[in-house]
């Protein structure tokens, strides 16, 4: 397989003989609009109440209980992305593991094993998830089991207005806008190659396309990360919010990659209401709770593309991997050996490097959030 670049700049699997990939999706009519589930199945809510008790039974005893199938699982499309965004290891061309993207037909070999379905899907990791032209009849086909979807996008392929209707039809539950600026040059100081211009026209065309449709969804959340340079533009982007058609914008404390000293001092804000991180010594630590608790070794779990099962999203090398649900089956890698000893390692305090930079038990993951659509 090859690839061909459009006329926006990304890139799309070609099959040998010239036809795109997913190709019934993408020619000739567009399949009917979804709407996204609006209450939990029976057979969910079950499945939530065996997983709650497993989590009680887990932190009261010490032992590690695995009871239903995951609520939450995070899958991703694609290890690619058109940006250089300096704290993430795709944009720095240091993810230390193959890439790719996942074919549709890898992830409903996935999905359809699992009994219940999840209440959540997650649709992104180290990648832009909208590179890969699978992608909105992967969340069909979640959305058609009985899953709510969310996916996050750095917005400029959205600018191809056939891909944007794709995503507004697919069931779509919300949609998370990652900008980090108001104007051009804030959004490309982290976004680096990122297109301003882009993003607006692709918010643009997913909102004009709801309207067209009459529908409500997907919900546009943009998450907008507060560094040291973009602080003062944070009124703009509501009003920037309001007039595109965003319903809700949410400053989040800004991740670092490496916690040494110079790389805070760089980026965070000078407020420490703004950031997550402690400064001790010459190396930022965590605002959270000492050994919190993590719930995501019972309830979750992340797929990357290459069906590589890992504990959760901060393993982005795949460190950890658990075994592949597209070969063994995701059922059997959630119950397997090594899954339930690496749960059994986390409940003991031997946790690996990874845990550091955690969100769980976090103080300060989101600063303020802001409804500008009813």
């Amino acid at each position: 397989m090859t690839e061909r670049a459009d006329g926006a700049g990304f890139a799309e699997p070609v099959a040998a003989d010239g036809a795109p990939a997913a190709a019934t999706e993408r020619s000739g009519t567009l399949p009917p609009p979804l709407q996204p589930r609006r209450r939990p199945t029976c057979a969910q809510l079950v499945n939530a109440g065996k997983l709650l008790g497993a989590v009680a039974a887990s932190y009261l005893t010490r032992r590690a209980f695995v009871w239903g199938a995951p609520a939450m699982l995070m899958v991703e499309p694609a290890t690619l992305c058109q940006l250089h965004c300096p704290h993430c290891p795709t944009g720095r061309g240091e993810l230390n593991r193959p890439g790719g993207r996942i074919s549709l037909a890898d992830f409903r070999r996935i999905w359809d094993s699992l009994r219940p379905p999840p209440l959540l899907l997650q649709l992104w990791n180290q990648g832009e998830p909208l590179v890969n032209p699978d992608t909105p009849a992967i969340i069909r086909h979640a959305v058609t089991a009985g899953t709510k979807v969310t996916l996050s996008t750095n917005v400029e392929p959205l600018v191809r207005e056939r891909l944007a209707e794709r995503i507004v039809r697919s069931g779509l539950h919300t949609l998370i806008l990652s900008l980090d600026g108001a104007t051009a040059e804030s959004h490309s100081a982290y976004r680096v190659g990122g297109d301003f211009t882009k993003v607006e026209r692709g918010i643009r065309n997913v909102v004009e396309t709801k309207r067209r449709l009459g529908l409500k969804h997907p919900r546009l959340q943009w998450q907008f990360l507060l560094f040291r340079h973009n602080l003062s533009e944070r009124k703009l982007a509501l009003r920037h919010a309001r007039s595109w058609g965003v319903d809700e914008v949410v400053f989040n404390t800004a991740q670092l990659e490496s916690l040494k000293r110079e790389q805070g001092e760089r980026w965070l804000p000078d407020d420490e209401n703004l950031r997550r991180y402690v400064l001790r010594g010459n190396r930022w630590e965590l605002k959270r709770r000492p050994r919190p608790f993590c719930t995501r070794i019972f309830a979750s779990a992340v797929v990357q593309w290459d069906g590589t099962v890992v504990p959760c999203c901060f393993d982005k090398d795949g460190r950890h991997s658990l075994g592949n649900a597209i070969s063994a089956g995701f059922p059997e890698v959630w119950r397997s050996g090594r899954y339930r000893a690496f749960r059994r390692r986390i409940l003991s305090g031997t946790r690996p490097e990874m845990c550091a930079n955690c969100t769980e038990g976090l103080n300060r993951l989101y600063a303020e959030t802001h409804r500008t659509r009813v």
